[in-house]
This record gives C-alpha cells, structure tokens and sequence, in this order.
C-alpha cells in the first residue's frame, strides 16, 4: 500500500511539474509574442512617421477626391459655355429714354387709293422711232437674192466673180468676196456696217470672223470699212473673213431686214 502510495504521489508531483512547465512555457510564449506584435507596431508607427506626406493614404486620398471635384467642376463649366453658344443669340442693346418730353403722335389718316397716271415718256428719241418704225413699216422689198445680186429697199449688193483665198496682215488664210453696194437710204451709209448687219458667211456652220487685210487689198478693204456712201451712190468694195481651213466650202446668208431672220437662199464658195 505505502509503495503504491508513494508511486501515485511521485507521478501526481511529475504531472504537476510538467503542467507547471507547460503553463510556464505558454506565459513565456504569451509573453514573447506580446513583445513581437509590441514591437511591430513599434516599428509601424515609427515608419508612418517617417513616410513622406504625399506617399500618405490621407494625402492620396484627399488628392484623389480634389482630382474628382475638379473634374466634375470642369464638367460643369463646359456644359454651361456650350449651352451658351448653341442659344440663339439675342440683340443686347439697351433702351435709353429720351430725357425729351415725347408728344402722342396723331393717328395718320388712311390715304384713299387712287387710281394709277401713266407718265410720258419723253427720254425717247420718238422722231427717230417713228422714222425707224415707218421705214421698217413701208419696206416692200425686205430682201430677195439671185444671181449674185442680193437687193432690198434699203441697198443692193452684187457679187463680184472675183472671189479668191488670200493672207491676211497676219499671215492666216482668208477670204476675199468683192463687190459693189448702192445706197438706197436717205443717209450716208459705210459698205462694211451694212454688210456687217445684213451678210453673214459660215464654215461648217460656224460664223467666220473678219480680219485685216494686207498687201494688194489692203486699201480696197479699208475703204469698205470707212468711206461713207451717198444716197443713190455706188462703190466697188470688198469683205475679208479669216477661214478655219482651205478645204471647206464657205457659205454666205443674207437677212430679211424686216424680220432680221435670215432668208433660206445662200451663196455657196469653193475653195478647192
């Protein structure tokens, strides 16, 4: 009994020691693990003080919202300048009142319609226009051709035989077309005027232009071109038209100087 006693109450001794070991051994580790957290939050607080502001959450944070409120300001700014600009724009003039005593105008009486006065026209040449319209008026012979000779009321051309293709003063091909005018009017009439409103010569159906005459023909031309005719005087004259080529037929017309259209006989010339 004694030894089993004793034996019960050495391991109730061991297992106490151990306990108290093993509660030694769990202070201990309390105790160092309360330093390390101590520590570490020693060494958290030292840092934070030592890192610079703007590497600081509440630095970063703040900047970050300044950034937002900006933006949005800016937003806001731009949507209002916009919404101007796109308003239609009003006059902004300001009404200044007269420092003037103003009196009631009296209300104007409704004018009674009157009916319209023609106005004479008195910028008119009517002496000339009458003379115009009763020349045009009592033509007879509004212009007849046959046989080279091309005759109205108002003159008669007839046209030479002599037709030829010469140079003109700038070396270019044209054509030379004599003739002899009388003026049937009761003015001074120039050949080249008369022919000029009244024959028209065309080469594959483009109207030829006249040119400059040199050489042989130059007076002849020239004085068709300026010398004036009397009433009932003839004078041998000529016409000089630049051609587009020296193959073509070259066609002349001749008005009606009543209608001013142009009559359905013409004057063929070959000049191959």
């Amino acid at each position: 009994m004694d030894r089993r006693t004793n034996r019960e109450n050495r391991k109730r001794s061991s297992n106490t020691q151990n306990n108290n070991r093993d509660s030694n051994s769990r202070v201990q580790r309390n105790m160092e693990q309360s330093t390390t957290s101590n520590s570490r939050s020693a060494r958290g607080a030292v840092r934070r003080q030592n890192t610079p502001f703007y590497q600081k959450n509440s630095f970063i944070i703040s900047m970050i919202i300044a950034a937002i409120v900006i933006i949005v300001v800016g937003l806001i700014i731009w949507r209002v300048n916009v919404s101007k600009n796109t308003a239609p724009k009003s006059n902004n003039i300001e009404k200044v009142q007269s420092s003037k005593k103003t009196t009631p105008k009296k209300k104007a009486k409704k004018s009674t319609k009157q009916a319209a006065q023609k106005a004479t026209d008195e910028t008119k040449d009517k002496a000339a226009d009458k003379k115009a319209d009763s020349k045009t008026n009592s033509v007879n012979n509004a212009g007849t051709y046959n046989k080279l000779s091309y005759d109205t009321d108002w003159f008669t051309f007839k046209i030479s035989n002599d037709v030829k293709l010469v140079k003109d003063a700038n070396g270019d091909a044209a054509l030379l077309v004599k003739y002899n005018y009388t003026n049937k009017t009761q003015t001074p009439e120039i050949p080249q005027q008369v022919q000029a409103n009244s024959i028209i010569l065309k080469q594959d159906d483009k109207q030829l232009d006249p040119t400059s005459a040199t050489g042989d023909y130059a007076d002849l031309v020239n004085a068709s071109n300026t010398q004036q005719v009397q009433t009932g005087k003839n004078f041998d004259g000529a016409l000089l038209v630049k051609v587009n080529n020296t193959d073509s037929d070259v066609n002349m017309y001749f008005r009606n100087i009543k209608t001013n259209d142009l009559m359905d006989t013409m004057q063929p010339f070959k000049l191959k």
